[in-house]
């Protein structure tokens, strides 16, 4: 996958993200997402984590989190999404542009997090939308080969999973199924449990 491309993807992402947190009315940034035990706010201060926490402070948290990758993600996300409101959407203004990753990180990884979170965060407000097809194949093309705290390449394994309306599919033929719609899918992938009552096939009972 062709980096610039990815990284306009992730822009154009961020920036529709910013114009829904630009809309919402200050309760809604208290309601919860669709990741356990994180409010709106969490999740916003989790997303811009990524382009501007100094490594030496990742280190520390890390080491203050028991090397729990995990419990370090959280931890950060909700001390990051406690500040003022106005202060939290600047920050995320910020991020709209930057192509600054964790040590490690790719394009493709950003891609998956922003796209993927939008959805955590506007399905529970009941403000839908649909990420761009081109988009959405690039973030499961490149879920089903991320491991760490994704852990999608392992659910993705030795199963078929396929989004129909994408005209996208991966794993072997034959394989135990889990089809969808291509959100819904990428948020399965991702361990988020409310996706998957939209989820059908043979393999979903391993994801339950």
């Amino acid at each position: 996958m062709d980096d610039d491309r990815l990284w306009a993807s992730v822009s154009a992402e961020r920036q529709d993200v910013l114009a829904l947190l630009s809309d919402l009315r200050t309760r809604e940034w208290d309601e919860p997402t669709l990741c356990a035990g994180w409010r709106v706010r969490d999740v916003v201060g989790h997303l811009t984590m990524a382009t501007d926490t100094p490594l030496s402070t990742a280190v520390v948290g890390l080491v203050l989190a028991g090397f729990d990758v995990e419990r370090f993600l959280a931890r950060t996300a909700v001390q990051r999404g406690s500040v003022p409101l106005p202060t939290l959407l600047a920050d995320w203004g910020r991020a709209v542009g930057s192509r600054r990753t964790p040590p490690g990180g790719t394009a493709g990884q950003m891609l998956v997090e922003v796209v993927s979170h939008a959805q955590d965060v506007r399905r529970p407000l009941g403000r839908p939308r649909s990420t761009p097809p081109e988009v959405l194949r690039d973030a499961l093309d490149t879920a089903v080969r991320l491991g760490g705290p994704f852990r999608s390449r392992q659910r993705a394994a030795g199963l078929r999973l396929v989004a129909p309306e994408l005209d996208w599919a991966w794993g072997d033929a034959g394989a135990p199924e889990v089809v969808g719609p291509g959100d819904t899918l990428l948020l399965g992938m991702l361990g988020r449990p409310a996706a998957l009552e939209a989820l059908a096939g043979t393999g979903l009972d391993r994801w339950r």
